[in-house]
């Protein structure tokens, strides 16, 4: 995933390519039992040159199979994700017109990535663009009603002859709480 800013031509670079989750350490690391990758990671990249910085536009896609946060039923999600990125060679100057001088911005504030070197490596921008794109609390349904905290029946299945539960956070203590007002 590296390429080379000299095979960056006028015309610019298009690159449609495919990469196991392995590919990518961090994907690698997530845990087994929590997110199962069912197709590679499918990346497409447009890079073209815009004077001294090079703009990379693009997109990322899979499939994972994740379990439902409140049912717990596995299911298949498609993730997808579209960024835009700017990389230069040396950072523009920055005319400090404030009294103090006390100006410091560095590359991320003015949304430019810092090249070192020849090349640019984009493996790191596509493991994070998918697991950005990963779901934070995976819902099967928006309607899922998810299991019983008492029995654990699954709610989307069928009823359970539980008692509806009391209220039991943190506040449940103020429930009888009563304020005098004399």
């Amino acid at each position: 995933m590296l390429i080379r800013l000299e095979d960056i031509k006028d015309e610019g670079l298009e690159l449609e390519f495919e990469e196991p989750r392995s590919s990518f350490p961090l994907l690698a690391d997530l845990q087994a039992d929590e997110v199962v990758f069912l197709e590679p990671v499918r990346v497409r990249l447009k890079i073209f040159r815009a004077g001294d910085m090079v703009e990379a536009q693009g997109e990322v896609s899979s499939s994972v199979r994740v379990a439902c946060g409140r049912c717990l039923k596995e299911f298949h999600q498609p993730i997808h994700s579209a960024f835009e990125l700017t990389y230069v060679e040396e950072l523009p100057e920055i005319e400090d017109e404030s009294a103090d001088g006390d100006l410091e911005l560095d590359a991320e504030d003015m949304g430019l990535i810092l090249v070192e070197g020849e090349e640019i490596d984009f493996a790191g921008v596509i493991e994070e663009q998918v697991l950005m794109a990963l779901p934070l609390r995976p819902l099967c349904d928006e309607g899922c009603k998810g299991l019983c905290p008492q029995c654990g029946t699954d709610l989307n299945v069928s009823r359970c002859g539980c008692p509806p539960s009391e209220f039991g956070g943190k506040f449940a203590v103020l429930k009888n709480f009563k304020i005098d007002k004399s």
